[in-house]
């Protein structure tokens, strides 16, 4: 439904509707929507990255202790620390962008 068949229907109801109050309730209620949901999906993402970087530091440990076996495990136990290192530093990342957005003080 469009704003503009909202008033409509606003004004036929016998409500004393308009664009203009329309307008300044948008401006009044979007930010405190989205700053809470940008935290929200900054979180929820700096948590995925954490999740992806547990089960690569697990294997990572597998293959450090089976490196006396098996000497090519050295190359795995490289890659698996480099995962580990960016997931983190995402997650670390998208964690303090979170924090940031949620500590920022209304501006009106």
């Amino acid at each position: 439904m469009k704003l503009q068949d909202a008033v409509r229907l606003a004004k036929l109801a016998g409500r004393h509707a308009n664009a203009d109050s329309a307008r300044r309730f948008t401006t009044h209620v979007v930010p405190e929507v989205t700053r809470p949901a940008r935290v929200i999906w900054n979180q929820a993402i700096a948590f995925l990255f954490f999740v992806l970087a547990v089960p690569a530091a697990l294997k990572g440990i597998q293959l450090y202790s089976s490196l006396d076996t098996n000497p090519k495990a050295g190359f795995g136990i490289v890659m698996s620390a480099l995962f580990v290192v960016v997931m983190v530093s995402f997650g670390v990342s998208s964690w303090i962008r979170a924090r940031r957005i949620g500590s920022r003080v209304n501006r009106f």
